[in-house]
């Protein structure tokens, strides 16, 4: 079975403090989504436990850096990272600001249908 996940695709979108701890995390592949929401810590969710990746909160410029690497987000909040199975999830305040991102690994995984 071979699992396809670019995940190098997803950490190039996020700052650099959050970016580090992940590319060296030993559960780097097992790694679910990461949660950045304005004025918290950002987190890194795995099938086990969630886990703070960072001291440093999570501001403006950061999210700000995120969304200019992601593009532009339909009407339901999403977009993706082209030529991937990531999806980004954005939450909104009440003017329409994004305020969250949980950015979701996404993974092609062959070798799992059986024929008959």
């Amino acid at each position: 079975m071979l699992i396809a996940d670019d995940l190098d695709k997803l950490l190039e979108i996020l700052p650099n403090f959050v970016r580090i701890p992940l590319q060296n995390h030993p559960k780097k592949s097992e790694l679910i989504e990461v949660v950045m929401d304005l004025g918290r810590r950002p987190e890194a969710r795995f099938p086990s436990n969630p886990e703070y990746i960072s001291n440093q909160t999570i501001d403006w410029l950061d999210l700000d850096y995120c969304i200019k690497r992601v593009g532009n987000f339909s009407g339901d909040n999403r977009a993706g990272i082209e030529r991937t199975l990531h999806r980004i999830s954005s939450v909104r305040n009440r003017e329409g600001n994004i305020i969250g991102l949980t950015c979701r690994v996404g993974r092609a995984i062959f070798g799992t249908i059986v024929r008959t």
